[in-house]
């Protein structure tokens, strides 16, 4: 089988379902937006020892995959987020912020500076949370301006909110 089609040349992709859709429709660079995310958290957690944040790394790619499932969803009733998935990265917002890190490689370090602004760059891992907290940012704005033609599971739109929110404070848990 061959990876190239010769279908694409011309500005045109196909989403999820088969849909032909121009590759400059909002949707398809929501998906592109969300796919990089994925990318750079896979990256991230190719350099993290800890277990435990590795795992959660990985939860947060496969509801990603499940985002850009969402959008290709042409009658927009499936792949559909649940508050549970909200609650989830706040509770692990909540316990990086008091300073509950475990494992190798993890300091204890409150985020108490949590409203001063961060020069990235404290080491190569910090800086990688960084570009994907930017990413899962571009992901959201994409988010609610196709969101705005094709109504989007507004879950989805929290989760990603609380995503790079939860990427800061990984960021500055110490790692």
């Amino acid at each position: 089988m061959k990876i190239y089609t010769r279908t694409g040349d011309a500005g045109i992709t196909s989403n999820l379902y088969g849909q032909r859709v121009s590759k400059n429709d909002m949707s398809m660079h929501l998906i592109g937006a969300a796919d990089e995310l994925n990318s750079h958290l896979g990256l991230i957690k190719a350099m993290l020892s800890n277990v435990d944040i590795r795992r959660f790394i990985e939860g947060i790619q496969i509801n990603l995959m499940k985002l850009m499932a969402h959008v290709s969803d042409i009658d927009n009733n499936k792949y559909l987020f649940s508050s549970d998935e909200v609650e989830v990265l706040e509770r692990e917002i909540d316990k990086l912020s008091r300073g509950e890190t475990s494992g190798p490689g993890m300091e204890p370090e409150k985020t108490n500076k949590r409203f001063e602004l961060v020069l990235p760059g404290k080491n190569m891992t910090e800086a990688q949370i960084h570009i994907a907290r930017t990413v899962a940012r571009r992901a959201e704005r994409l988010f609610f301006a196709v969101n705005e033609k094709k109504p989007l599971c507004k879950i989805a739109g929290a989760y990603l909110n609380r995503l790079s929110d939860y990427l800061f404070v990984l960021s500055q848990s110490g790692i």
